[in-house]
């Protein structure tokens, strides 16, 4: 794709640009350029120049206001520093502004580290609201049969139910 200009990765120091500037960049990129897709990875760098989470919000609501308007696909990483306990989508309160939401999250099963995806919000339509084990191999990714005798997954450490002992993937 970066071959055949249709990729472009643009490195972003959050210390040394400001959000207003990086909204500019962003616009540039989508009215100059034709950007049809947006990927900000992540939101923790709004997080290193911002001094709150409004200010926060204030940004992000703007900037994706704007690429709603233009019709372009936006995607979001917003990292959340606990790889177990308590579940939360977004530790700003930003996940109003998202019309789908996908959650990847760690959990410790029969001591080894593994990875679950699920959705956790589709704004226009229902969703398949069961959990998965995901791996991500030499051939891509591998998304396995939901994890359906497990509780307790969002707060990474499940515990069997009745059935089967072992997750299908």
């Amino acid at each position: 794709m970066a071959q055949r200009g249709t990729f472009s990765l643009v490195a972003v120091e959050p210390l040394t640009i400001t959000p207003d500037e990086f909204s500019h960049q962003v616009r540039l990129e989508v009215e100059k350029k034709g950007t049809r897709i947006i990927m900000i990875d992540s939101v923790a760098g709004y997080r290193l120049v911002l001094r709150n989470s409004a200010e926060i919000t204030i940004q992000l609501h703007a900037l994706l206001r704007y690429l709603n308007s233009m019709d372009i696909t936006t995607i979001l990483i917003n990292e959340v520093e606990s790889i177990v306990g308590d579940f939360r989508a977004t530790e700003m309160g930003i996940s109003y502004l998202a019309d789908n939401i996908v959650f990847l999250r760690y959990l410790e099963m029969q001591g080894e580290l593994r990875r679950a995806i699920g959705v956790l919000k589709k704004r226009l339509s229902d969703f398949e609201k069961t959990l998965r084990e995901y791996k991500i191999t030499r051939y891509g990714i591998r998304v396995g049969a939901p994890l359906t005798h497990l509780r307790g997954i969002l707060r990474g450490v499940p515990e069997w139910t009745d059935g089967p002992k072992k997750s299908e993937s």
